[in-house]
Parts: C-alpha cells; structure tokens; sequence
C-alpha cells in the first residue's frame, strides 16, 4: 500500500505540476491582422472619427472586439476576418474625418476669399 500512496501522489504532483506550467503559458501572439487592425483604429480616433465618423468608428471598434474574442478562443480564422473588416471600417471612418476636416477648410478659406474680395471691391458685406 505504501508504494502506491508513493505513485498516487507522484502522479497528483505530475498533474499539478503540469496544470500550472498550462496556465502560466503566456498567450499567443497576437495575430498580425488584429495588430494591423488596431493601429489603424488609432489613426482613425487620432483624427476624430469618434465625431466625424461615427457609425464607421463604431463598426470597427465593434469589429476588432469581435476579433480579439475569436483570437481568445483560438479561432484564427474567424479573427483574421473580423480584424480585416475592423481594419476598413477604420480606414472609411479615417478617410471620413479627413475629408470632414478639408471640407471645413475649404469652407473657411471660401469665406475668407469673399471677406478679403468685398474689401478689395469696396463692397458692403452680405448678410
């Protein structure tokens, strides 16, 4: 009996010993698409698409939880498809807000012109 308490115990450690080194693996890597998806979702808050554009803003950040959860369960595939979806969401919201941006440059720079023109002119300004 003795020699087999010896071996169950050996084999109680062995499996918490293996249960532990299991845990302490540290995760994988992050999938490149997920990191390629992030950094664009950055650009896009970077330019304010969470005002501009935020439907879009909104899809990708949705996306890219979505992708992150399929990378946490392994499930590469159904990562790199939401991350790669995450990605152009993030890439029209930034496109959006830069356009938001040089429309009211645009708009600026047109009322100056007019300012600037009706001095030259000598005209009364318009209300």
């Amino acid at each position: 009996m003795p020699g087999s308490a010896q071996k169950r115990h050996a084999m109680l450690m062995l499996c918490a010993l293996s249960m532990s080194a299991w845990a302490a693996k540290p995760p994988p890597p992050p999938l490149e698409e997920v990191v390629a998806a992030e950094r664009a979702l950055a650009a896009a808050r970077a330019a304010g698409a969470a005002n501009y554009a935020p439907v879009e803003f909104g899809f990708a950040e949705q996306k890219l939880d979505a992708a992150r959860a399929a990378a946490d369960k392994r499930d590469k595939t159904a990562a790199r498809q939401a991350a790669a979806e995450a990605e152009v969401d993030a890439e029209l919201a930034l496109a959006k807000s830069r356009a938001s941006v040089l429309r009211a440059e645009v708009q600026q720079r047109s009322r100056d012109n007019a300012q600037l023109r009706r001095e030259l002119l000598g005209e009364e300004e318009r209300p």
